[in-house]
């Protein structure tokens, strides 16, 4: 998936999912970037992306510091990844 390739951030997604479950939904939504697994939830919390007891879907941007520039819940990130992609480019600028 060639939408963040342009851009100049370093992309990944991250849930507290098995690295077998990330490998299994990259392949099938055909994604490009790093899936990293956060069973801890220390990086999710951080994001602001934590549920009870687990992440749940969106998108956070951080900044070259590591402060959080933004988070947005959304179930349906990867389905709707062409909108997902414009927002985190938003967000950068």
């Amino acid at each position: 998936m060639g939408l963040f390739e342009e851009m100049e951030a370093d992309i990944y997604s991250i849930s507290n999912d098995s690295p077998e479950a990330h490998k299994e939904l990259k392949e099938q939504m055909g994604f490009t970037f790093t899936m990293l697994s956060d069973p801890s939830l220390h990086v999710i919390e951080k994001a602001e992306m934590a549920g009870e007891g687990m992440s749940v879907r969106g998108y956070s941007v951080f900044n070259e510091d590591g402060e959080l520039i933004t988070s947005e819940e959304d179930d349906l990130w990867g389905t709707n990844i062409e909108s997902t992609a414009e927002k985190i480019k938003s967000a950068l600028n």
